[in-house]
């Protein structure tokens, strides 16, 4: 493979993953705010209302460790892993 291309692979790969991170990070605020939603509801036991939040804060917690990966998977880019698994 040619340098060049080379580069423009691996900025598809960078792409590709950061868009892969951001929409699990936009689902996962949606989840967040739905369960906040629920626990908006009038008359809603206490303990349903922990279990809500506690879901909430959940998911919204999950965009820490999706982050942390993405910087694991450029790593993994910039070091040619996948082109090297690709020759076998």
């Amino acid at each position: 493979m040619k340098p060049g291309n080379i580069e423009d692979r691996k900025r598809k790969l960078k792409k590709e993953a950061v868009v892969g991170v951001t929409a699990f990070a936009v689902l996962q605020l949606f989840c967040t705010a739905s369960f906040m939603g629920l626990c908006c509801i009038p008359d809603l036991p206490r303990w349903l209302w922990y279990i809500f939040a506690g879901f909430a804060v959940f998911c919204a917690a999950m965009i820490i460790p999706g982050a942390l990966l993405l910087k694991g998977r450029f790593r993994e880019i910039e070091g040619g892993e996948l082109d090297e698994a690709s020759q076998y």
